[in-house]
């Protein structure tokens, strides 16, 4: 029972919702048009010619008395059946829209007004209202009258309760008063004063805590009809905003390009934002990088990546875009090239709380800046000699030669790889060891020459040539370019006692276990000073 009591109150309620248009004469046609009374709602079609009627329910004997329609379509008002004579006007430049017109003192009762929309581009409903015009009034301020107001957030709204015209505005501290721009939109009026605010600052005619009062000058309703005088908004100066007064790897401050790989030891790529005070550590700062199509309806086709932001020496705001591979590929599914990537930081604020001064009109404490990107291309052609899979039993010096464009690669070094009794060992030698020229028969390669160190190695394996350190322009990895990998007999097996063919050097010294030791280890060596041990010399057992 309580569930068909509540389905019976919700379709009532439905219907006393449409009660209006349900009931409403006519059905939009040319052929039967809506009879359009005051306080009614007609259902619009889209792309379909809407027509109705009002007729006016008794003899107007006071002015002011308008017809209006409201509706996200711009309709129109006349006077005769062939829609000749326009009488209405339009109130607003976005919609909803209201068409209106005055209806004389005078007009007798039964007078017809006729109305039509033209293909109508949205749906919805046309509410009509018919009476005594609304007087123009002030219907609120943003933000309330007596808050504090910063520089960095300085945009003030006003709301009227029908559209108006203003002489001019103004900004007035004490007895200095500055003009300012004033945005007026139908009944709407928006002023951003930051640059005046920033100016009185400056001069010391503005500090924390001083009144500021917005002037709206000579102010009527837009036909002229109904005059406010000067409107005005009174607020407190918050103090003077925190602002940026340094910056590095941005788009005109050492960085313009964002490449789609930048190393972790390069010098761009690290976007340090300074300021002229500390900032709040606290903070929720976001910094997001996109790239793509916004509006793009594949899966993928937008890119968006969260960094991590950090402060540094209290005011200075890092966010670190190096060493991260970002190639089209990797970023929207069409692995298409964009012309920019958007850096976008928001949400800073000063150690006090406050949002810092932004250059972007309505974002305090929001920062975007546009690269140009640009995918890096890079190709590398090596030889080795000897060639890779050779033997390298006494080989002194392996040449590598290397052929590069779109940039060169940067390394700290080789090292040899390979096994000594079965356990892994490696040997690196440093850059500055080896010997790099440029090839003399062509500009783009370059010839390192590298010394085999001596060493030894288990017999049967194989001995692993590897640059370490590498970075690459483009930040892809190129090991089967920069690795050789050699073949070796290895050097004799000393670990047993009885064999003693590592004595072919004369006066070598090796321990037990068949490592090399300096010739002259042994001396200046005491039975005091040296445990008993065993050693190979010259391929016989000594005990020391």
């Amino acid at each position: 029972m309580k569930l068909q009591k509540l389905y019976i109150i919700v379709l009532l309620l439905g219907i006393f919702g449409h009660f209006t248009s349900a009931l409403a004469q006519g059905n939009g046609t040319a052929e039967n048009p809506f009879i359009m009374e005051n306080g009614g709602k007609y259902p619009i079609k889209m792309y379909d010619d809407f027509y109705g009627k009002f007729i006016v329910p008794e003899d107007v004997t006071e002015e002011g008395i308008t017809l209006s329609l409201k509706s996200n379509n711009v309709f129109d008002i006349y006077t005769d059946a062939n829609m000749t004579k326009l009488v209405s006007t339009v109130e607003g430049n976005f919609s909803p829209y209201t068409t209106l017109t005055t209806v004389r003192k005078g007009t007798k009762k039964g007078t017809v007004y006729y109305i039509f929309c033209s293909f109508p581009m949205n749906g919805g409903d046309v509410e009509v209202t018919y009476g005594k015009a609304v007087p123009v009034e002030l219907k609120e301020v943003i933000p309330a009258a007596g808050s504090e107001l910063s520089a960095a957030e300085s945009y003030v709204g006003f709301e009227f309760t029908k559209a108006i015209f203003a002489e001019g505005c103004a900004i007035k501290v004490g007895e200095i008063e500055k003009e300012v721009e004033a945005h007026i939109n139908d009944r709407f009026v928006s002023i951003e004063a930051k640059k005046e605010m920033l100016e009185l600052y400056n001069s010391g005619a503005l500090k924390k805590g001083d009144e500021i009062t917005f002037i709206l000058k000579n102010v009527t309703s837009a036909d002229g009809k109904d005059k406010l005088g000067n409107v005005t908004a009174k607020y407190i100066a918050a103090q003077k905003p925190t602002m940026v007064i340094k910056e590095e790897s941005t788009p005109g401050y050492g960085m313009d390009v964002l490449k789609s790989w930048l190393p972790t030891e390069s010098t761009m790529g690290l976007v340090k934002i300074t300021f002229n005070e500390a900032l709040n550590p606290k903070a929720t700062i976001t910094a997001t990088l996109t790239y793509g199509d916004m509006e793009s309806e594949e899966a993928n086709g937008y890119y968006t990546e969260n960094l991590t932001s950090t402060i540094e020496q209290d005011s200075i705001l890092c966010i670190d875009l190096r060493g991260k591979l970002r190639t089209p590929a990797t970023m929207v599914a069409s692995g298409k090239i964009y012309p920019t990537a958007m850096l976008m930081i928001k949400g800073v604020e000063d150690i006090n709380g406050y949002m810092t001064l932004s250059e972007e009109l309505g974002n305090a404490g929001s920062y975007f800046y546009n690269y140009t990107y640009e995918l890096i291309e890079y190709n590398i052609m090596t030889e080795f000699t000897p060639a890779s899979s050779a033997s390298i039993d006494g080989v002194k010096e392996i040449e590598l030669w290397m052929q590069e464009s779109g940039g060169n690669i940067a390394f700290d070094g080789v090292k040899f790889e390979y096994t000594y009794q079965n356990e892994p060992a490696e040997i690196v030698i440093s850059q500055d060891k080896l010997s790099i020229e440029a090839d003399p028969e062509d500009e783009t390669a370059s010839i390192i020459l590298i010394t085999v160190p001596e060493f030894e190695r288990d017999a049967d394996t194989e001995v692993k040539l590897s640059l370490t350190g590498v970075s690459t322009p483009d930040g892809m990895k190129y090991d089967e370019y920069l690795t050789a990998v050699y073949t070796t007999k290895g050097n004799p097996d000393v670990s047993g006692i009885s064999n003693t063919t590592i004595s072919t050097v004369k006066n070598a010294i090796y321990s037990i276990d068949g490592k090399r030791l300096p010739a002259d280890y042994l001396k200046g060596n005491t039975k005091s000073s040296t445990p008993h041990r065993i050693y190979i010399l010259n391929g016989k057992k000594v005990v020391k």
